[in-house]
């Protein structure tokens, strides 16, 4: 079995907590309601210490990329930016 969370809504709960207990600033659309932003963009764009900004995009452990997020990751790689895809807190942690 694949590892990873099994709710990609746990995910993105646990890397909230985690942004909040480093003083980080998570921007972030929500899973709830439609929003207006960028087709494919990821979960999360998180200023992070260090003038570091992480492009995050949660996935369940059976998760796949739609074919706007599997766009704009390839897009945003080809201009020089890392889009991760994580699958659990652990992946997260393991950026910083």
């Amino acid at each position: 079995m694949p590892s990873g969370v099994a709710r990609e809504s746990d995910l993105h709960d646990a890397v909230f907590d985690e942004c909040r207990r480093r003083g980080w600033i998570p921007l972030h659309g929500s899973m709830a309601a439609r929003t207006h932003r960028t087709a494919g963009e990821p979960d999360f764009v998180i200023l992070a210490d260090r003038g570091r900004a992480l492009l995050v995009e949660c996935k369940s452990r059976t998760g796949k990329l739609s074919p706007a997020q599997a766009a704009l990751k390839h897009h945003a790689e080809s201009l020089g930016h890392t889009v991760h895809v994580i699958r659990s807190l652990e992946e997260f942690l393991n950026l910083s």
